[in-house]
């Protein structure tokens, strides 16, 4: 009775559209989870996801959850958890995202999952890796353990935004270093958003060349 009190005087917002959640809802209200703009895991994965790395890097699988879109509900879900100190919500999508890859045989033979990493000074910023949120949902949810500390980025970069993904590759190449044993695993590597796919390239490549056996790649949100 007092928590139905307090959720009619301050009441819990859907991430997604911001209207009211029902007291039997979590972070997004239920049309949204039927409705956002989502991967079909009863096909392989999308060509257009595909062709960001088909040719530039020898990878097992890549696959995303949702589809974003400028000005969309999803792009709305990333920033609150990029920026706006959701990580609860970020746990929340991997294990959700993690738990549908497992009912359709994604990843089955990963090894362990290794989020992208924050620099230092902007993880003090931020106060916790976003990537990382969505990492331990997502182990959660494939059953697969995850090494948050197994990447280190140790080189501060500026914004990437409106740079191609040349550009953006040759800023990030040498900006990771691998700090655990990933000798004949195969490794996930998690980040937030894919967009053009440079800094993926770029801790896969210290991934590889650190002894890994296979890469693959999951992003909660993917751009066309």
């Amino acid at each position: 009775m007092f928590n139905a009190f307090l959720q009619l005087l301050y009441p819990k917002l859907c991430f997604a559209c911001e209207d009211p959640l029902f007291e039997s809802e979590e972070f997004i209200c239920t049309y949204c989870r039927i409705s956002l703009a989502r991967v079909d895991y009863t096909q392989n994965s999308p060509w257009w996801l595909r062709a960001k790395f088909d040719g530039l890097f020898v990878y097992q699988e890549v696959q995303t959850f949702f589809i974003f879109a400028s000005g969309g509900r999803v792009q709305y879900l990333m920033h609150a958890i990029k920026y706006k100190g959701a990580e609860d919500l970020g746990e929340y999508l991997g294990l959700w995202a993690g738990q549908s890859l497992k009912k359709f045989h994604f990843f089955h033979e990963v090894d362990c999952i290794i989020p992208i990493p924050l620099h230092p000074k902007r993880l003090q910023e931020r106060s916790y890796n976003q990537a990382e949120c969505i990492g331990n949902g997502l182990a959660k949810g494939l059953q697969i353990p995850i090494l948050p500390k197994a990447l280190q980025k140790f080189s501060q970069t500026n914004s990437l935004i409106g740079q191609d993904r040349s550009h953006r590759f040759e800023i990030l190449k040498d900006s990771f270093e691998v700090l655990a044993d990933v000798r004949g695993r195969h490794v996930l590597i998690v980040d937030d958003t894919l967009t053009t796919g440079a800094t993926l390239l770029a801790a896969a490549e210290k991934i590889k060349a650190a002894g890994a056996k296979e890469v693959s790649f999951f992003t909660l949100a993917a751009l066309k």
